[in-house]
């Protein structure tokens, strides 16, 4: 067991003034399954990167006895067989075998010494064995042997996140950051990764996945309005301690609040007593002494009066700070006469000679919502794309000039400022509101859009489709990189306003809840 310490830290990014972290002080014990939840924006992936190095803090440090390792990360290697990029990937353990092999095939004794360097620093990574254990890691997150002999670019995203979480965990005195690794998996991807999680200890994974995390966690590091907590247990324990706790201060805030207003009428009565016996002491002189001692009395109630009141409401001030809240959001959407809009009839596509789907029929009618399944690479996002005339398609009959907007895996708008995007001020400052809504500020959207975090660009995007007049709404994985608040708040808009939608999504929650249909794509 080990621990990783950070002390006073401090971290702003200077480009655009924004402070991230003040004077954090936590200590990490290293062999906990720690999940790491948050709203959009409050410096999960910062974190991470300052755990790992790849940014450093204004101030304070970040002491740690293990080597932290960062998902995702980019592959760069000329190798093409899966098992030579895991080994890559590890730790350039296929260089090493080639330039081993090279040296011994040349017998230049004068790299002998080359030889020997490179021998201990495989031996290190336990280099003979590693094929073995690369085995028992495949095994272990249900992937089949074979896949090792495949060419790796061929490979699904699914199977490429799990190999590269494979490969981490391979590495040498590894503590795993994990930063969103469900995100694109499919439900069986998820369910597999879990599995395998469950049967590690010693990571750290940010995720607003609220069953993953259930399965994978023991501990929660919770970043809140006010301040960050470290707390035992799953993400619904946490949750329902968050909720008692806030249920609590609910109660003693009316409470308070019930007091502070007695408190301030009785201090106004006292005060007016004590006025009107002075002004009796004043008129009547050495007669009426006892006036003035009544109004002492008083003014003395009076006083401990306000001083209850000033207490209560510092009491009342230090109630509530981390209390959060999802904001009402409202889903417009044009009437259209007639009950279809769309009709699809026989469709098949596919790319380079590969068929994603055949005879594919349905229809869209107003109020559907329509949630499309299917595993990893089987054409979900292509048919969206289809519906959406991104591609071409004569299986798709439209029953009228219908207006789609969508919001797609990647958002719309990577660079640059929303200033460049929209000129039109009245369109512009309904993107700020409902950016609003999803707790993004203005003076947040005035940055440049790369800054923002990946949660906040997708907030962004999905507030650029709603703000478009539209009679059907396409949303391809809407909630990923999305904190558990905007989930609540998209899924309430949705049962409240019920547009026409069609959505793909991985969160079966979210999917069970909000569907009035299923395509499932095999």
């Amino acid at each position: 067991m080990s621990k990783i310490i950070i002390q006073n830290m401090y971290f702003h990014y200077a480009e655009y003034f924004q402070t991230v972290f003040e004077d954090v002080n936590l200590t990490l014990d290293t062999d906990w399954r720690l999940g790491l939840i948050g709203r959009n924006g409050r410096g999960k992936s910062t974190f991470l990167k300052l755990l790992h190095g790849s940014l450093i803090p204004d101030k304070g440090n970040v002491v740690k006895q293990v080597n932290t390792e960062f998902f995702p990360y980019e592959i760069n290697t000329n190798y093409r067989v899966t098992l030579d990029v895991l080994k890559e990937c590890i730790g350039n353990l296929k260089t090493m075998e080639d330039t081993m092999e090279e040296i011994i095939v040349s017998e230049d004794k004068n790299r002998y010494q080359e030889y020997q360097e490179i021998l201990e620093q495989y031996l290190e990574f336990d280099g003979f064995q590693m094929e073995s254990r690369i085995l028992r890691e495949i095994a272990l997150m249900n992937l089949p042997e074979e896949i090792l002999t495949r060419n790796y670019e061929v490979l699904s995203g699914g199977e490429k996140t799990r190999l590269q979480i494979i490969a981490m965990f391979l590495r040498n005195n590894a503590y795993v950051l994990l930063d969103e690794p469900t995100n694109h998996l499919d439900l069986e991807g998820k369910r597999l990764l879990a599995d395998y999680l469950k049967q590690k200890k010693g990571f750290l994974v940010v995720s607003h996945d609220r069953s993953f995390l259930d399965e994978v966690i023991d501990h929660v590091l919770s970043f809140n309005k006010s301040d960050i907590e470290i707390e035992k247990g799953t993400f619904t324990s946490w949750k329902e301690n968050k909720d008692k706790k806030e249920s609590y201060e609910s109660r003693t805030e009316a409470k308070l609040v019930r007091e502070i207003k007695a408190l301030h009428n009785q201090s106004v009565l006292k005060r007016d007593w004590a006025s009107s016996a002075e002004k009796t002491k004043n008129n009547h002189g050495k007669f009426e002494r006892s006036s003035g001692s009544r109004a002492a009395q008083f003014m003395m109630h009076a006083k401990r009066a306000e001083d209850r009141v000033k207490k209560n409401l510092e009491d009342k001030n230090k109630l509530l700070q981390n209390f959060e809240v999802a904001k009402e959001l409202e889903i417009k959407q044009k009437s259209l006469e007639g009950y279809t809009i769309l009709r699809v009839k026989d469709l098949s596509f596919g790319y380079d000679g590969g068929i994603l789907f055949s005879n594919l029929n349905f229809k869209v009618a107003v109020g559907d919502r329509i949630w499309v399944r299917g595993k990893n690479g089987s054409g979900k996002s292509t048919l969206l794309k289809l519906i959406a005339k991104h591609l071409e398609s004569d299986c798709i009959n439209y029953f009228d000039e219908i207006q789609i907007t969508e919001s797609f895996q990647e958002p719309l708008w990577n660079s640059g400022y929303v200033t460049d995007y929209i000129i039109e001020d009245s369109k512009r400052h309904q993107i700020y509101e409902l950016c609003g809504l999803f707790d993004i500020p203005t003076e947040t959207l005035l940055r440049p859009i790369e800054t923002l975090s990946g949660g906040e660009k997708k907030k962004l995007d999905i507030a650029r489709a709603l703000v478009c007049e539209n009679q059907l709404i396409l949303l391809d994985e809407p909630l990923n990189f999305m904190d558990i608040y905007f989930r609540e708040q998209l899924e309430k808009a949705i049962l409240q306003y019920q547009p026409t939608i069609i959505f793909i999504e991985h969160d079966e929650w979210f999917g069970n809840r909000v569907a009035t249909k299923i395509i499932t794509l095999d």
